[in-house]
Formats: C-alpha cells, structure tokens, sequence
C-alpha cells in the first residue's frame, strides 16, 4: 500500500491472482442474483467470494451507510494517502458491522474504507444501508425482489440483558451500543453535536473484548466529552450571556455541566503544563481522582474471554490506567435523589476447597455513574420473534441443514474446519429457494472476525452447489443493468418535503419505497441524515443523531412516508435544515406494531405533544377497525396544535388541553376544550364533567 499505485495493485491482486489455487480470476455474470443481509465481516467476505464466481451481489445492513467520494470509484488512486484519514475525524460509513463499531483498538479502520472501495467498484455489486431484516426486509419479500438467494449474516446482536434491580435506571448501558453510538455518530469528533453523556466513576461489567474495548473508550472518550462541553459553553456564554445560558438547565443538568466544566479546565491545566514541560500529557491521575473506569468480572481476569484471546489488548488497558475487579456478580443498582444510577452492588465470589467458584456474604459496592454491560451477545435470531416458524431452532440457534436439507447436528468441536457444518437454514421456498447463514449468526462461525471472515470463504462454494453448472455460464449483462435500476430506485431514500406547522413541530415526508413497504400502525423508523451532505457551521457538521419518529402518514404505493418531528433537543431541530431531493436515511419499519382489535372497543390516547403524532399513526386504522377512539390531548399552548382537522378525522372525540394562554377552539360538537394538563383533562371526562354524549 506504501508503493506508488499500491492501492491499485492491491485492488487487482484482489481480482486476479495466479497464486491461488481457486477464484484466481473473476468469472463472467452467471446472472445469479443474491442479497447479503449484513455487511459486517462475514457478509462483505462472502460478497467477494460470490462476485468473483460471477454472481451479482446487493449487499444490506441496518446501519447508515455512508456514500463513497466518487473520485475513489472511478479514478486511480497513486497513493494510500488520497483515502487514508485520522481515525479521530473520518467519516464512519456503517460500512463492516462490526469492524466498524465494535473493534476500537485492534487495526487501522481505514483498511476497512479499502475493503469498501474495494468491493463498490466492482460491476454487479450495490450496498444499501437501513434495512432492518425482518422490517424492511422480510424473506419473502426478497423472492419478490428478484433475488435467487438470501444470506444471513447479520451477526450477534442480541445482547444479554443483566436481571437486577436498576438494570434500565438512566446511566445503564449496553457495552455494544454505547460503542456503536460512539463511532457512527462520531460523538468523540470537536465538529460533532450527538449526545452521548458519560459520566465517572464508570464500571463496566464482563471480561470480554467488547467489555475491554469499552473501558478504553470510555476513559479516552470522557477527555473528548469534557473538552468539547468547556468549548460550547464558551462559545454560547459569548453569544447568549452566561446567565442566559444557564437558566436553560434544571438543577441536575446543572450539577452534571458544572462537574464537566471543573474537570475540563483540570485538563487544561495539565495540557498547558505538559506543553510547557515538553512532555507528553499524562490524564491518569486525574481519571483516576475522578473515579476512573473499572472492569467488574465474575471471575478472574486469566480466565476472561478477552485475556485468553488477546491478552496483550488487556495489558494495554492496564497500562492505560483501567481498574480491574476479579471475582464479582452485580447484585443491584443503586440510584440517587434524580432516580440515575450512583453505584454497583455486587457479591464476592471465590474458589473453594474444591476449586468451585461459591458466592461469600460480602457485598462490595463500587461507586457508578456510567454503568455498560457487556455480558456477551447471542447469535442474532430475532427475526423469528417477528415471523415465527420461517426458520427452526434449537436452543435459540437456527438448526443447521446442508444443501440436500438434511438436518446437520452441530459438531460438538466449534472449529471453522470441520468438514460438515451445515450452512443452510431449514428454509425452504415456494419455487425450492434456500437460506444460508453464516458469521456470528451461525453456531460455529461465532465469536470473532476471524471466524466470520472464514465463513465466507467456506460457504460460498455450498451456494453455488444450489445451480450446478448454471453457475458457471454466463449470460446477458443487460439483465443486471435493469435489475441493478429497480434495486436503487427500491432502497435509496430522498427528502420530499419539509413543512412547518408550528414553531416546533416541523412535518418531514420522504421517498422511500422499501422502507414504506411493510408498515404497519404503531411502527416506527430510525432517521437521519447523512455526514457526507450535512451543512457546516464554522467547525460544526449538522449531522442528526438517529431519531426515532413515529409515521403519521404512509402511502405504500408512491412508497413515501411522513413524520412529525417535534423539535426538542439538538438533532430534532436539525430536520429543518433538510432541503427536498436530499438523501436521507431511513431505517425501519421497527418495533412492535399496534395490535387493532376488529371487535369494537373503546380505545383512549393520551398525552402530550408525541401523542398526536401516535393518533395520526394508529387512529384512522382503530376507526376503520371498528373501535371508538377518544383522544385527550394535552398541550402547553393552542400554538402547539398540529393538523387539527387530520386528528379530528383519527379519533371519535377529543378533549383538548392547555396550560396557558387561549383555549383551542373546537370544530365538532363532540369535541370540548378546558383549562389544565391531560391528566387534569381525564379526571374530568371521568367524572362527568365533560358531557360529550355517548361513552
């Protein structure tokens, strides 16, 4: 990579290669079509593998993932430099699951934006980001698509949920997602505005890698955080007034602001002397005076996962100034006067006699204002709790079947070189399609990079099997050209519209045809925007955080969406910067629809300013269902009512709320309009104060 055109040679070894022994050079189109869902290690391995036997490949993850500069595809690159970037400002794609977001310090992201350069070049190659499977994508919607096959590698994202008291406080954590948060919204970068709060003294409980990664991140992380809050409030006391500044906080986001601004002009203080003394800047101390980060392990540190595969990445965080706790389980969280964690109660444990790992009566409490569970994920097989009965499992592991569909029991030695595996799911299609999986969704590909890597390499040879000597031949390009068409026009997404109704609530519709697909009432998307397009403000980029949004409207045959966003915090007042026909990116339909009895029912939704959004969403189908919905609808003011007629036309009857200032004038006599908030508005309807006829 260091050589002039190194870049380039690296590319062509990756496609033509005489020193190996197979797939040393690309074979024609065979028209074979095959949708890779994940586009971690597993899945971008596979996608080579697949295009070098001439199949075409659309690549998919739920990430967001960034679009390439054009001059990396269609130009040569002379050196490695032109792509490669400092790993504390470049832009993070999405693109490589988990190599993207969970693997902090153990290699060089940008030979990860090699990778993706790499396989975007190719000619029957595309990769879509926010497809969620199972919600924008099911299996049977992939046939619909055109696509011969299905590959699942969409990885272990299941977390393991810790069952104690305080678990879900406010300062819990789960180790994957605080890391996924931190990289793909770039919180660390000065130019960033997400809101990721880390407070110390922090714990994070498992031995693990993940577990180890996140210590070192954290400790790393809260220098970054401090700095750039000092820096805001700077910035705003100069524009605003500092007493102007401050009376927007309520006293615990006071407490936390002043507790970063202390330690933020400690550090100052330290990169000041350091500087003077022409040495290299020394933050132990003070994370450590400050609580620090520790590792909370149920067993001893020679026995963690993260020690016995890479014991060297565990010295460096020792090295680094990490604390370490052998020997505990998490008993319960702790929470102070605002209900947010304060500190972690676990037991001691200790080998017996008998060399038996027993709990002792001692408790040990250790000080926690973060706390991030990194306990292990599960193969991800959430896709059944939505579609039961696609797939079979057993002992919540897809079963394994090999390419005839004979049952594969899983070998009881989980090594990547046993000789049957079995890389197919028991799926079985209308028109005899199959389903493989591989990486850390399948039982003996899971647990690391290398593994998932490897089972690319080993499963796309059984695909091929599925066509025989089809496979092999190749056919008209022009089939590719018009499905390679239809495929962008379904997953890519664009700004439509950006109305604003109120002086908070601002309307965003989009075109995005698979994403608006399988919606159902009461689901919701996960949208932002793009950091490659986002405007730039002097040394900020307005790049959105996700946002969950609720759509209030969804056509499915214009495959266009609409959401109300209610501008409350940073990101949800970024939307209106959006101009029409920009890409945005949307992720879904998630969640859990609303279940809409057909019987008829009495049906009550109430709330704030959200609620409206929720009306708009599920109460013109609960109508149509049969159901009689009443709608108490809370508001600040009558300037924050959104679409009346519409939310008129979703429910039978509305009370409407306000707090302060005129009523909201009503249009129907059913409809009534008081003084106060919702509940106050409930007690009275309740009562029989509000008489509006009927129920």
């Amino acid at each position: 990579l260091e050589l002039h055109w190194g870049v380039e040679i690296y590319d062509l070894l990756t496609r033509w290669n005489p020193l190996r022994q197979t797939q040393w050079l690309a074979k024609p189109y065979n028209g074979l079509k095959i949708l890779v869902m994940g586009m971690g290690p597993a899945g971008f391995s596979l996608a080579h593998h697949l295009l070098m036997e001439g199949c075409a490949v659309v690549g998919v993850d739920g990430l967001k993932i960034e679009p390439l500069p054009d001059r990396f595809l269609h130009q040569p690159i002379y050196r490695y430099d032109e792509i490669k970037e400092s790993l504390d400002e470049r832009i993070m794609t999405g693109f490589g699951g988990v190599a993207e977001y969970g693997i902090t310090v153990r290699w060089d992201k940008n030979f990860l934006k090699l990778i993706y350069i790499n396989l975007t070049r190719r000619p029957y190659f595309q990769v879509f980001g926010n497809v969620r499977f199972g919600g924008t994508i099911t299996v049977e919607d992939t046939w619909a698509l055109g696509f011969d096959h299905l590959a699942v590698a969409v990885g272990a994202g299941l977390p393991k949920a810790l069952p104690i008291p305080g678990s879900m406080a406010p300062g819990m954590r789960q180790a994957n997602d605080f890391l996924m948060a931190l990289q793909l919204t770039g919180a660390a970068k000065k130019t960033s505005l997400a809101n990721l709060q880390v407070r110390l003294p922090s714990v994070v409980i498992g031995g693990g890698l993940t577990g180890i990664d996140t210590a070192t991140e954290v400790q790393a992380y809260y220098i970054a955080q401090i700095e750039k809050t000092l820096h805001q409030y700077q910035t705003l006391s100069q524009q605003l007034g500092e007493a102007r500044l401050r009376e927007q906080f309520d006293e615990q986001s006071l407490e936390i602001l002043d507790e970063f601004l202390t330690h933020a002009h400690i550090v100052k203080k330290e990169r000041d002397l350091a500087r003077q003394e022409n040495r290299a800047v020394n933050f132990i101390p003070l994370l450590r005076s400050w609580g620090g980060v520790t590792v909370a392990y149920r067993r001893l540190i020679r026995e963690s996962p993260a020690y016995l595969r890479n014991h060297e990445e565990v010295t460096k965080a020792l090295e680094e100034g990490i604390y370490y706790a052998e020997g505990l389980a998490p008993k319960k969280v702790m929470l102070d006067a605002y209900g947010h964690v304060m500190a972690l109660v676990s037991e001691s444990r200790f080998y017996d006699e008998k060399n038996e790992w027993v709990m002792s009566d001692e408790e040990h409490t250790l000080p926690a204002r973060s706390i991030f569970v990194a306990t292990g994920a599960a193969p991800n097989v959430a896709y059944t709790f939505e579609h039961p009965h696609t797939f079979l499992k057993k002992n919540a592991l897809y079963e394994t079947h090999d390419v005839q569909e004979n049952l594969i029991p899983i070998p009881t030695e989980h090594h990547v070189k046993v000789d049957n595996f079995g890389a197919f799911t028991s799926y079985h299609g209308p028109d005899q399609e199959r389903v493989t999986f591989l990486g850390d969704t399948h039982p003996i590909f899971h647990g690391s990079v290398v593994k998932a890597i490897a089972s690319g390499k080993r499963i796309y040879p059984e695909i091929l099997k599925l066509w025989g000597e089809r496979a092999h031949q190749a056919v008209d390009v022009k089939d590719y050209t018009t499905f390679a068409q239809k495929m962008q026009q379904q997953f890519e997404s664009h700004v439509i519209s950006v109305t604003r109704h109120t002086p908070s609530v601002v309307e965003l519709k989009v075109h995005a045809p698979i994403a608006a697909r399988n919606f159902c009432p009461g689901h919701f998307y996960r949208v932002q925007n793009f950091e490659t397009y986002a405007l730039r403000v002097h040394d900020t980029v307005l790049q959105t955080e996700t946002t969950a949004l609720l759509a209030t409207e969804v056509d499915r045959i214009a495959g266009t969406l609409s959401f109300m966003v209610l501008e409350h915090g940073v990101s949800s007042r970024l939307f209106s910067t959006l101009k029409p026909n920009d890409p945005i990116a949307v992720m879904g339909p998630t969640g859990v629809r609303t279940k809409i009895s057909t019987d008829a029912k009495h049906v009550l939704i109430m709330g704030g300013r959200l609620s409206a959004a929720q009306l708009l969403s599920v109460g013109k189908a609960m109508r149509e269902s049969g159901n009689q919905v009443l709608y108490i609808a809370g508001f600040k003011t009558a300037a924050e009512v959104f679409y009346q007629s519409k939310l008129e036309q979703a429910a039978d009857k509305i009370i409407w709320a306000t707090q302060h200032g005129e009523l909201i004038q009503t249009n129907r006599p059913q409809d009534r309009s008081i003084r106060g908030d919702a509940l106050f508005a409930l007690t009275e309807y309740a009562a029989g104060k509000l008489d509006t006829g009927g129920p």
